[in-house]
């Protein structure tokens, strides 16, 4: 997965039509606007596929966050075509693995399979990209496996509780305030309307990028999309208005009373990222520095607080 995240910042700079070659990474556009990315690797004969929607928590407002989320549960739940979970079972009968995940800027979906089998994927993605059936009577039952994820992830949890908790202070007017799972008030009101209404606003394929990796030719990769998802129509999707971030003036503090055995405490500091430095490499600099001093077990803050002596100097 992280692999597949560097090609796509790797690529994302790069304006390709039909075809421009990085470091054995191939771009394409279709076009209905739908972006291709293919990197060869043939060391194993499997192959990833990678359907990224561009939306996700931060497009969300007061009422329907989480809607993102719950979407992605809803795309396994038939289309035109499929009838609900069939997706999944065509995938498992054809020996593959597949799942998905919603983020603050993206929505994704993904299947590991035999490279030969990348039909079968293509296919059904295209499929679900613009014929999906939203129905009231599973949207109501995946709305409790939802509701559920948020008990369990969150709610049972102080240490997610007080990451949710410290977002919503860091963030007083900008969309990252919301939690990606929703509010459990929003996500025991979604109504199916709602979904589709989302669904038609974000899921084209101009809003999408396609990334495929493994034991995989570019051009027979690309001539694929073309057959399943070259003849879907683009859409006008939404345009989303600025939320910038009031200027913060002085210290925020939360605190957050929950059941639990140690105390914990969380600290942070709003930073530049890749879209809003000043100076190019900062961002990068700070990914550096949070791995030296927080990345895992070898890093100073565990070596030194944890396992090491008591006072950090």
């Amino acid at each position: 997965m992280q692999m597949l995240k560097k090609i796509i910042l790797a690529c994302s700079l790069l304006l390709a039509s039909p075809a421009l070659v990085f470091a054995d990474v191939s771009e394409y556009l279709l076009k209905n606007g739908l972006k291709l990315i293919v990197k060869p690797d043939h060391r194993a004969t499997v192959a990833v596929t990678q359907v990224w929607y561009k939306v996700g928590s931060s497009y969300e407002y007061n009422g329907i966050t989480g809607i993102s989320h719950q979407l992605e549960h809803m795309m396994f739940k038939g289309t035109e075509n499929l009838a609900p979970n069939e997706f999944s079972r065509i995938i498992a009968s054809n020996g593959g693995r597949e799942n998905a995940f919603t983020g603050r800027d993206y929505t994704a979906y993904f299947q590991t399979m035999e490279a030969d089998r990348l039909e079968v994927s293509f296919r059904l993605e295209a499929e679900r990209m613009r014929k999906l059936i939203i129905d009231e009577t599973e949207l109501i039952k995946e709305r409790e496996v939802v509701a559920e994820e948020r008990r369990m992830r969150t709610e049972d949890n102080p240490i997610a509780m007080t990451r949710e908790a410290f977002n919503a202070t860091a963030f007083v007017n900008s969309p990252y305030h919301h939690p990606i799972v929703g509010w459990m008030s929003d996500i025991n009101n979604y109504e199916a309307e709602d979904l589709r209404e989302w669904y038609q606003k974000w899921y084209a394929p101009n809003n999408a990028t396609i990334v495929v990796a493994g034991d995989v030719e570019a051009e027979a990769v690309y001539k694929l999309a073309e057959k399943y998802f070259g003849k879907l129509t683009r859409e006008v999707t939404a345009v989303v208005k600025p939320q910038i971030e009031v200027p913060q003036l002085g210290m925020r503090k939360v605190i957050v009373q929950t059941p639990a055995k140690l105390p914990y405490l969380m600290m942070g500091w709003k930073v530049p990222v890749v879209k809003t430095a000043d100076v190019a490499w900062e961002p990068y600099a700070l990914e550096m520095l949070a791995g030296i001093l927080d990345g895992g077990a070898s890093a100073r803050f565990s070596r030194e607080l944890v396992r090491g002596r008591r006072n950090c100097h």
